[in-house]
């Protein structure tokens, strides 16, 4: 599974990052709930119907492609996990 965040702006400290298609609801709570424990993620939220997620982080805490590698990873795990049942 290839799953390539893609930064679309980054504008008053948010960040949209487009995650492409494939995502379910628990997928993206799961994938929500990742960003959120991140040292320096302040506000998450993923938008269901365009799948894109907005993030507020503090860049002396944490980095952009901290969280894509993240977003990126917690994708492949949740496709991952849903295969094998």
């Amino acid at each position: 599974m290839n799953c390539n965040p893609e930064v679309l702006e980054m504008e008053n400290g948010m960040t949209v990052i487009s995650l492409g298609s494939e995502y379910d609801a628990a997928m993206a709570v799961a994938l929500e709930a990742a960003v959120a424990r991140v040292d320096g993620v302040d506000h998450v939220e993923f938008n269901y119907t365009n799948n894109k997620v907005t993030v507020r982080f503090d860049p002396d805490r944490t980095d952009l492609k901290e969280i894509k590698d993240l977003v990126a990873r917690e994708k492949e795990r949740q496709t991952s996990s849903r295969a094998t049942r």
